[in-house]
């Protein structure tokens, strides 16, 4: 019963572990991040540097995905922009770790969410 519970826990931990966003990263924290990492293809303003990287205010769309696939298509390069090309290429998968990625993705949010939308004619 013991060895069987010993080895039920050695597997669980050596189990490749899912990426959890908890939607509570330190946006400050993010800036930071975003500054160091992102803002040489992404722009300070989240509009894109000549092309290099996608624009996180007009292209807006993006940021109404979870966190979970916000995460997966940063890390991946998953979601483009059809007709879009970007100079820079992808980020780097290795790039930003989970708690970087909770940090980044709240700043992203806070810095450049989703605007309101006017259905003016």
């Amino acid at each position: 019963m013991k060895s069987t519970l010993i080895l039920s826990l050695l597997l669980l931990c050596s189990a490749p572990a899912a990426h959890a966003f908890s939607g509570m990263g330190n946006p400050d924290r993010g800036k930071m991040i975003f500054t160091q990492r992102c803002v040489m293809c992404h722009g300070e303003d989240g509009r894109g540097s000549n092309g290099m990287a996608a624009d996180l205010v007009g292209e807006w769309h993006r940021l109404t995905k979870s966190d979970q696939e916000l995460s997966h298509n940063i890390r991946s390069g998953g979601l483009r922009t059809p007709g879009k090309v970007y100079t820079a290429g992808q980020c780097p998968p290795q790039m930003l770790n989970d708690r970087d990625m909770n940090d980044v993705l709240a700043y992203l949010r806070n810095a450049f969410g989703t605007p309101q939308l006017d259905f003016k004619r």
